[in-house]
């Protein structure tokens, strides 16, 4: 067997492969016995079909398949030995040919190449790490949201501060009547919450049945919080003028739970937290791992954007465009437009590809299957908590394991964090510690 490539230009080239029958013989003779000896054909007992009636019946179609999996097995061999880094998988130039025994047989093959590119991987570029100040008034206030969290509902007959009134908005029209397909939703409102400048009188005293007309902007001034209120886009909340009526249905109050070694127990643990300075801790500690992993991903965000758009690579668009248009599920024939936002998304997330690669080659970076088992093991232990065995622990993890999907996402997973933790090594981190308040607002948006 013979291989050569010859270059179009650097991003572009023809693979020729030339077969004998020396190099498909062996492997044609071998099936044919094998077909023998599965045979049923009438007229023959089975495992007695002459090798002619095989040939004659079957001879043509095993070549073929043994000429195929000879270039498939030699073609990946030849592109892994020479390093070369094809986009797609390589597109035979002719799709009909006569395939005959004791033939010599030439195959030409279209790929698609990346040049070699460099990335600017480098401590003088600076990236943040925004993280939330845990100061003692963010505890407190923490506190008193678990507290809240654990406390007893109750049903007052009047509204007081810090109370929830539970009902619907009923969006109005200009004439103060309800508008005909307008918006109507079951929702809150969080009286503690209402902005100190429009006032709280207007929700306190209240009790069921009565009906407020309001702005949203009396509820809340957060956009993203009328979004939810009225399961509407924030691009809507943004625009919405309208006035609403508030129906109340509920009034929800909630007893907030007693700090004490009861409830230490019930929400630690036994035994776990033991003082006010224990406790204290625990819930800064609780703080900052609430919010680290939601920092870290705006970071790897940011990271990863930094090098798209700073990573020049080269792709053969003409052979992409054939190649995809090819192997597409998807039949129906695309618009220009369509196609050009499909390749559009398909070039950036290859792009990605193969920066990633390039880096975990360029640093030596893996994932063993170790790895694997233990992280998977760490994960279930997390999710039983105390309440889980080892027994149970490790029958779990085994479970898991033996799924493939499920561990293809843990390899990923492992990748992912390996190469966050290079770049994080390798750009420059600074920390920058911000209010809870401005946290959320500078990571909205963030997935």
């Amino acid at each position: 067997m013979d291989i050569v490539k010859e270059s179009i230009d650097e991003t572009n080239a023809i693979i020729k492969v030339k077969v004998t029958p020396a190099d498909y013989k062996p492997a044609v003779e071998k099936s044919i016995k094998d077909y023998q000896k599965k045979a049923s054909i009438p007229g023959f007992r089975p495992g007695m079909v002459p090798v002619s009636v095989i040939n004659q019946r079957f001879g043509k179609s095993i070549l073929a398949e043994e000429v195929n999996h000879l270039l498939s097995h030699s073609l990946q061999k030849y592109i892994a030995d020479n390093k070369l880094r094809i986009v797609g998988e390589p597109l035979p130039k002719e799709n009909n040919i006569d395939l005959q025994p004791e033939k010599d047989f030439e195959f030409a093959f279209e790929v698609g190449l990346v040049p070699d590119f460099k990335i600017p991987l480098s401590a003088d570029h600076k990236f943040t790490l925004i993280q939330v100040a845990v100061e003692e008034v963010l505890i407190d206030e923490y506190i008193e949201e678990i507290r809240l969290r654990y406390g007893n509902l109750t049903h007052p007959e009047v509204s007081e501060d810090g109370d929830m009134l539970v009902g619907d908005f009923v969006e109005l029209d200009e004439k103060g009547e309800v508008l005909a397909g307008g918006i109507f939703k079951a929702s809150a409102i969080n009286i503690k919450k209402v902005p100190a400048d429009k006032g709280k009188d207007k929700f306190l005293g209240r009790k069921e049945g009565d009906k407020l007309t309001l702005q949203m902007e009396e509820v809340t001034k957060e956009k993203q919080e009328v979004a939810a209120l009225l399961d509407i886009t924030k691009e809507k909340a943004e625009a919405l003028q309208s006035t609403f009526q508030f129906n109340i249905k509920h009034v929800h109050r909630i007893i907030p739970a007693e700090v004490n070694q009861e409830w230490w127990d019930r929400i630690f643990g036994p035994g776990k937290v033991n003082n006010v300075e224990d406790f204290r801790k625990k819930i800064k500690d609780e703080l900052t791992g609430m919010f680290g992993p939601q920092a870290e991903r705006k970071l790897q965000n940011e990271m990863v954007e930094y090098l798209m758009k700073n990573t020049s690579v080269t792709l053969p668009e003409t052979f992409l465009k054939k190649w995809l248009s090819l192997v597409r599920k998807d039949k129906q024939q695309l618009d220009e437009a369509q196609a050009n936002m499909e390749f559009e998304v398909y070039t950036q997330s290859l792009k990605w590809r193969l920066v990633e690669d390039k880096i975990m080659k360029d640093n030596n970076l893996s994932v063993t299957e170790q790895e694997v088992m233990d992280y998977t093991h760490a994960l279930v232990h997390g999710y039983l908590g105390q309440q889980g065995t080892e027994e149970q622990v490790s029958a779990t993890t085994k479970r898991i394991l033996q799924d493939e999907k499920e561990v293809n996402r843990i390899y990923e997973r492992l990748y992912d964090m390996k190469l966050t933790d290079l770049l994080k090594k390798t750009f420059t981190i600074e920390n920058k510690e911000v209010s809870r308040t401005e946290f959320e607002k500078l990571m909205e948006g963030v997935k």
